[in-house]
């Protein structure tokens, strides 16, 4: 998943869609035109430099995977690892001095998998 996630941010898809479709794709989920257009208003960080688009999405993942209370567990786990990996979640402090986040979308896609498959 963190492969293709970062795929497909080097090709233009913003992070919170890079993280969906990756998702889609390696548990099985379809994903409707509504729904990745939605994406488009919570990309980068809600478009000033708010929460991670990319954590927002792979909590939308663990809503369609989970039921709501387990959805709600896992949805801390990847906040705490979230923010044990990087001292915050925000999109302004997370791509502060990088040229892209291309690799970081790629770790939060990682974590995102890491917490969907623990059991």
């Amino acid at each position: 998943m963190k492969e293709r996630a970062m795929a497909l941010c080097a090709e233009g898809e913003n992070c919170s869609r890079a993280i969906l479709v990756a998702a889609a794709e390696e548990f099985g989920f379809s994903l409707s035109e509504e729904m990745m257009d939605s994406c488009n208003a919570i990309s980068a960080g809600f478009g000033i430099g708010g929460m991670c688009s990319a954590l927002v999405a792979g909590v939308m993942v663990l809503g369609i995977l989970f039921p709501t209370e387990e959805a709600k567990q896992k949805s801390l786990l990847l906040f705490f690892k979230v923010q044990e990996n990087w001292n915050c979640v925000d999109c302004c402090r997370l791509s502060a001095n990088r040229e892209n986040c291309n690799e970081l979308i790629g770790q939060i896609a990682e974590l995102l998998e890491e917490v969907i498959r623990e059991g």
